[in-house]
């Protein structure tokens, strides 16, 4: 009791952490999942954990500190995201002579940046710091609580520092190790822990849980207490009386029962079809507990000792046993993790200025800078709005968008027919939340004039009729059109010119019959443009907008009086 008075005490003291992260609890959330030892898994593995109406179910993965490969976690993140599955990472160090090596608190510095580093799937950055450390092979060989405590509250702080995003989770203790040379009882390790940390619950965000069906994981899913499926029950009490009375939500990384198929038969060990019995039972009573985030039974596939008798795929083959399919039959919820949505435009997609009773193709990059994939088929859609409801639009179907990707976007716009400033927004729209792309006011102004300037040749009445005028834009589509246009003393005028963006530029083309096609680049502005074009020769005699030898056959099909027309 002087302990405990002790330890509430110190906390009320010290400064409490304001964590960031997520609640899981509070979100539709899949809690199923599956342990891997290989990530090739990855599609398998999503085909049992978000199975029977399941979506984001959860992986627990090991990361070593001799695997920081940022490209390869990456791609590996990437998968993740696109088969809708969470990763619970569990940082390691590496084996040296036959236990792992206790980790270098100067590593730290290298896992934040490594782990910074990556685009993670969703919002929520799980992080597992270490494994069972009350077992002295995986310490070093050292029993030292205190140590582990030092390092778990400097590693969240450092990660927190870097990122309020990552959710700190201690490492899975094995409550049925008793105290002796090789291991410690847990609750002494907690104890000890506390003891040296009275603040560490504060550097948590959940509670790591190894609840295994214990004696020799082949227990009664229906027995309860410490060592027990429901021993993160007892858990939860025995970090109260320590004072962490935070509502911890609980992450079961480990748990699972040995069946006697493996490299060996043992007899003593569980019939598969009785672990997936237990399976079953197990998803009728003790995980349907709320304050259960995840529950990563171990393991998905192990092809070898010591964990064949833990394998739920089949050794050296593609099938599985018989609890695969009865967790791949549990009901499954959808879960909705929150993901980082940020969008960008590559450039303006909506102009400054329109023409009135005009038709638009807008084109600009879509680029996606947050964690989700923008999918239509997801539920994602692009929207156009305006506040008088003036325009009319047009949207293209929207690409396959993943983060740090860059995808066209088109909208085929039609103006208001009346002049004025009309505020005008284009956002992106999912799950109810909308994310504003762009927002402005533009100014749709009357249609202006154009006006043509062209030589016939060296003709004095410098006249024409059946001329046609193109207008190109800077993609070379063409804008608009105009045919039987007439050429008076020079000169050929366009009273409305729809379909531009004043203030850009365009190619305008003339074609006049017999004459070789002019062009002239110019930007056309609000009110009235001119356009000077270069001499204008009478060389297309078969009037195909080309000079070849075929016009020289067309030519004789004209009099000498009509060549003398076109030229003077």
């Amino acid at each position: 009791m002087w302990f405990l008075a002790f330890l509430l005490i110190i906390n009320l003291f010290l400064p409490h952490h304001v964590m960031a992260v997520v609640d899981p609890s509070v979100r539709p959330n899949n809690r199923y999942g599956i342990h891997v030892a290989d990530t090739s898994e990855l599609a398998e593995v999503a085909d049992l954990v978000n199975s029977n109406g399941g979506d984001w179910g959860y992986v627990t993965l090991v990361i070593q500190d001799n695997d920081r490969d940022a490209h390869k976690w990456q791609t590996v993140f990437d998968q993740m995201r696109r088969l809708h599955l969470i990763p619970l990472l569990r940082l390691a160090t590496h084996v040296d002579n036959a236990s792992w090596l206790k980790p270098d608190p100067g590593e730290i510095d290298y896992w934040v940046e490594f782990l910074d580093s990556l685009n993670w799937p969703i919002k929520n950055r799980y992080v597992i710091l270490f494994n069972e450390p009350n077992h002295a092979k995986e310490w070093g060989n050292q029993l030292d609580p205190e140590s582990y405590a030092d390092l778990l509250v400097d590693f969240s702080r450092q990660l927190k520092t870097r990122s309020e995003d990552f959710f700190i989770l201690p490492a899975g203790l094995d409550f049925s190790a008793a105290t002796n040379k090789e291991s410690l009882d847990a609750a002494v390790f907690l104890r000890r822990m506390f003891l040296a940390q009275p603040a560490l619950c504060q550097s948590i965000d959940g509670w790591t849980s190894h609840s295994y069906p214990n004696p020799n994981f082949s227990a009664s899913p229906y027995d309860q207490g410490r060592g027990s499926l429901y021993g993160f029950n007892w858990e939860l009490a025995f970090l109260n009386q320590l004072g962490c009375i935070r509502q911890l939500p609980v992450f079961i990384t480990e748990t699972g029962w040995q069946h006697r198929q493996g490299q060996n038969i043992n007899r003593y060990l569980l019939a598969p079809q009785q672990v997936a019995d237990y399976i079953t039972i197990a998803s009728q009573t003790v995980w349907q507990d709320k304050r259960l985030v995840a529950i990563t039974p171990f393991i998905f596939s192990y092809q070898g000792g010591p964990f064949d008798h833990f394998s739920w795929k089949v050794l050296g083959a593609a099938s599985y046993h018989p609890h695969y399919y009865a967790y791949q039959a549990i009901p499954k919820s959808k879960g909705q993790p929150q993901q980082e949505e940020h969008y960008s435009l590559a450039s303006q997609l909506v102009p400054d200025y329109l023409v009135a009773h005009s038709l638009y193709r807008l084109n600009a990059g879509l680029i996606n800078q947050g964690q989700a994939i923008i999918d239509q088929e997801q539920g994602y859609q692009l929207v156009f709005e305006d506040q008088a409801v003036g325009f009319s639009a047009l949207i293209d179907r929207l690409s396959y968008i993943e983060p740090n990707q860059q995808e066209n976007l088109t909208i085929y716009l039609k103006t208001p027919p009346e002049p004025g400033v009309y505020k005008v927004k284009v956002a992106l729209q999912y799950n109810q939340e909308e994310f504003i792309l762009e927002e402005k006011e533009v100014a749709i102004l009357p249609p202006p004039s154009l006006s043509l300037k062209l030589n016939l040749g060296w003709r004095a009445d410098k006249q024409a009729e059946q001329v046609a005028v193109l207008i190109y834009d800077q993609s070379e589509s063409v804008v608009y059109e105009f045919t039987d246009q007439t050429i008076i003393n020079g000169c050929l005028e366009i009273a409305q010119l729809f379909n531009i963006i004043p203030g850009e530029k365009y190619r305008v083309v003339a074609l006049v019959p017999y004459y070789l096609p002019q062009q002239a680049i110019t930007i056309l502005s609000s009110g009235k443009t001119e356009v000077k074009f270069s001499r204008l020769l009478p060389l297309d005699f078969n009037q195909d907008g080309w000079l070849s030898f075929q016009d020289y056959w067309a030519s004789f099909r004209l009099t000498p009086f009509k060549h003398w027309r076109l030229w003077f």
